[in-house]
């Protein structure tokens, strides 16, 4: 999965990025995740296209209205109690965090840390995807503690453009779970900081 998170320009300016980033997924049987706009997730959609919302953006039933049958769907949480509310409103995977320190946003509360994810995966009843400052140095305690993906952004985006720092795996052979990234498709500096999604459970 890949995802397209741009804080700064209109709609409009997104989508023809949008709309390159989707045929690259499909391309290579992935799935681009569109952050708030509903919107813009419909009109590239259905196909590889699912959508992100945080807590403030339109409530999951609203989006839905918007997007077509089978769209993906998830929803931010900084609480295991809105992670219950998240999926109560029908959210198809919730994400969780920030697990570190992270360049990605403002920092407005502490990290939030594997042992509080454990909280989280209590809670969990549909995938969850842990996000904020996660690196391969530290996902091992990450996926320790529960979670089904990772989000990476800087981790990707501010890497140099080399084919060894693209690739970044955590394995646990005992439960054959792998989480990171596979192989990043050649893309320019702007594609590669608009994504960094997920690892999936095996």
């Amino acid at each position: 999965m890949l995802q397209l998170r741009d804080k700064l320009r209109d709609k409009g300016e997104q989508l023809p990025l949008a709309t390159v980033l989707r045929d690259l997924c499909a391309a290579n049987d992935a799935l681009l995740i569109i952050n708030d706009h509903a919107d813009l997730a419909a009109a590239i959609g259905p196909d590889h296209v699912g959508l992100h919302v945080g807590q403030t953006d339109l409530p999951v039933a609203e989006a839905r209205k918007i997007l077509a049958p089978g769209q993906v769907l998830g929803r931010s949480n900084r609480d295991p109690d809105l992670i219950i509310e998240s999926q109560q409103m029908g959210a198809d995977h919730v994400a969780f965090g920030a697990m570190y320190t992270t360049t990605t946003k403002p920092m407005i509360r502490n990290p939030q840390g594997p042992e509080r994810l454990k909280q989280a995966r209590a809670a969990a009843q549909v995938p969850l995807v842990a996000i904020g400052g996660i690196t391969a140095a530290n996902v091992g305690p990450v996926v320790e503690a529960g979670a089904d993906a990772i989000c990476v952004t800087a981790a990707v985006g501010s890497a140099p453009r080399s084919r060894s720092r693209r690739r970044c795996a955590y394995r646990r052979d005992s439960s054959r779970r792998r989480t990171g990234l596979g192989r990043i498709p050649d893309a320019n500096p702007l594609q590669l900081k608009a994504g960094g999604h997920v690892g999936r459970r095996r």
